[in-house]
């Protein structure tokens, strides 16, 4: 990442140097803090990051300076449906990802999937489109967030776009009736369309939309069809079924597979996720350690150290030796 970041900083004087723009040293000062910062981050935290480094520039300028390094292609500006805030991540040519982002506590994670960009070319041929440029943004609940989720919740506190199962009822039988006349019923599948706008909930049931008061979606039990808690972990955790698969830890120097899966804590899919160790992709064992920890990888032509522990959360297939 550093050997990138050198030559970002490098293209950005021999360009911004041609194009004679003005004060060129505190620009590059903003490249520098900008590029310091990892993920997604907002002007306010650019502007700390400066401060940090002892610099000082204005709001405007420094807005100014962002814009600038999303038309040279140094940034990207991105906004998620579930905030306003506009964010910046740093834009490495020739390097593409998608987003999931979670609902509740806004973190985004960045993921690519080669198998999906290869569908989504076909599709685009298929329909005799030239693609130039796409974007994913996948909303939802991070693993975190579920595994603090309890497993019933009521049903005003479900996410638009939540499929859900009604489990039970805080009520008596004039509320049940008043449902049942209404449509829903325990047991029913029902997916969250909206909450708390006018004090009402909407939810879909089948085909049928159906308006609900806050008050008595405050009384109804639902739990995610997406699991909660350890039963949802337990079956993220449970490895793709292959007849020749086997952890990234298991195979021999030599080796050359495909990645199916890759699971383990948030912290650290994000950071594969991060190498370019993601599903599709080939990856290759160059060699151990003498202590067998770490082993030494080849992913995308990149050399990638990776302890023993991180390889066993990686399913491999189509494992055979190769020779470099």
């Amino acid at each position: 990442m550093i050997n990138r970041h050198e030559q970002e900083k490098k293209q950005f004087r021999r360009l911004f140097q041609q194009q004679g723009v003005d004060r060129f040293e505190e620009r590059f000062q903003v490249l520098e803090a900008f590029l310091k910062l990892e993920h997604h981050v907002s002007l306010e935290e650019i502007s700390n990051q400066l401060k940090a480094d002892g610099i000082g520039v204005d709001d405007e300028f420094l807005s100014r300076s962002m814009e600038q390094l999303c038309r040279f292609g140094f940034a990207s500006r991105v906004e998620f449906e579930q905030d306003d805030k506009i964010l910046y991540e740093h834009r490495h040519l020739g390097v593409h990802h998608d987003h999931m982002v979670c609902t509740k506590c806004g973190s985004i994670l960045e993921f690519k999937d080669e198998a999906m960009e290869e569908l989504q070319r076909k599709v685009a041929e298929a329909y005799g489109f030239y693609m130039l440029q796409h974007k994913m943004d996948i909303y939802g609940l991070c693993a975190q967030c579920m595994a603090r989720r309890e497993a019933l919740v009521p049903l005003h506190k479900a996410k638009p776009g939540e499929k859900l199962v009604v489990k039970s009822v805080d009520a008596g039988k004039k509320m049940q009736l008043r449902m049942s006349s209404l449509g829903l019923r325990i047991g029913d599948a029902v997916e969250m369309v909206s909450s708390g706008i006018g004090g009402q909930v909407v939810i879909a049931v089948g085909e049928n939309r159906l308006v609900i008061g806050t008050g008595m979606a405050r009384k109804i039990w639902v739990k995610s069809m997406g699991g909660s808690g350890p039963e949802r972990n337990s079956l993220a955790a449970r490895p793709v079924q292959s007849s020749d698969a086997v952890s990234l830890s298991q195979m021999k120097a030599g080796q050359e597979g495909t990645i199916i899966r890759v699971s383990g804590e948030s912290l650290l899919r994000r950071r594969l996720l991060e190498m370019g160790i993601n599903r599709g992709t080939r990856v290759y064992v160059e060699k151990y350690a003498p202590l067998k920890d770490p082993l030494e990888l080849v992913v995308k032509g990149y050399h990638i150290s990776l302890r023993v522990e991180e390889a066993a959360n990686i399913l491999v297939e189509n494992i055979r030796s190769e020779k470099r």
